[in-house]
């Protein structure tokens, strides 16, 4: 029988939880563990938040147990796996815990300057998004002039046709009356030559 430590799902749809176990390989991952080991939250985003029985795992990991990819890298973030590699080493538990307190300063620093450069990296989106939107806005401001001006040349000879056609429309007008008189005329003549008979 080979034993893992691994994760076994637990919590609800999209609020997963955690339990660190050491199980039979052969299991499924919600199946009956050997030993209950810890527990993982991934749900809480600024810290890790994360409890694992050292001494408990250590045993395991001695007797044989294999930890899933992400078991170690709970490990290696919440420092126990560098913890084990002093204590191998053979180091005295002051020097230990000295070295274990350098490591964490070096992780607040790496987690102080990866904050920054999301931050920097945030900003410079923002720059580039503002002066994309001045572009389109100076793009969009040429164009509108261009539209204003070719409006009124445009109007201007529409006018003008409208002039030219106004002239031509009252002509013939004139015309047809010019016209009108002159058959009027010769009815009132043809009028008067008749009264003039008839006399």
């Amino acid at each position: 029988m080979s034993v893992k430590i691994r994760l076994q799902r637990l919590g609800r749809k999209k609020k997963p939880f955690y339990r660190i176990v050491a199980i039979d390989s052969k299991k499924r991952r919600d199946g009956l563990e050997i030993e209950r080991l810890g527990w993982y939250d991934p749900v809480v985003k600024d810290d890790l938040s994360m409890k694992l029985n050292e001494e408990r795992t250590k045993s395991w990991i001695e007797q044989g147990a294999i930890p899933s990819d992400t078991v170690k890298s709970l490990m290696k973030k919440s420092g126990l796996s560098y913890k084990w590699h002093l204590q191998s080493l053979g180091l005295s538990d002051d020097d230990i815990v000295k070295k274990m307190d350098e490591w964490e300063r070096a992780q607040e620093q790496r987690a102080e300057i990866s904050k920054k450069k999301k931050e920097e990296k945030k900003l410079q989106k923002q720059k580039e998004l503002e002066q994309a939107a001045r572009d389109a806005a100076a793009e969009e401001a040429p164009a509108e002039e261009a539209v204003a001006e070719e409006a009124p040349a445009e109007e201007a000879p529409a006018e003008e046709a409208v002039a030219e056609e106004a002239p031509a429309e009252e002509a013939p007008a004139e015309e047809a009356v010019a016209e009108e008189a002159p058959a009027e005329e010769a009815v009132a003549e043809e009028v008067d030559d008749g009264k003039a008979t008839k006399e």
